[in-house]
């Protein structure tokens, strides 16, 4: 009965440790697509990375610039600026 036990314990902290793993690889790859999304804003591209920009005119001389990134695994971030002259 104990080792019984010890195995379900065992198994149940191995499937607890995977997740907890892939919510990290998942939250890191989630960050990178948001630094790449502000160098992509500041007008550098990053290799590997799709990068989509977009720009508004409005009023008072401002504009609005967005960009939109789309890296491996499907991650993707979207940043914009708000620039007055």
């Amino acid at each position: 009965m104990a080792m019984l036990l010890l195995a379900m314990t065992i198994s149940t902290l191995l499937q607890y440790h995977r997740a907890l793993a892939l919510g990290f690889s998942q939250q890191w790859q989630q960050r990178q697509a948001w630094r790449v999304a502000g160098q992509a804003l500041l007008g550098h591209d990053v290799e590997g990375w799709q990068s989509q920009r977009q720009q508004q005119s409005l009023a008072g001389g401002c504009t609005l610039e967005r960009v939109t990134v789309m890296g491996p695994q499907q991650r993707s971030a979207s940043l914009a600026q708000l620039n007055c002259h």
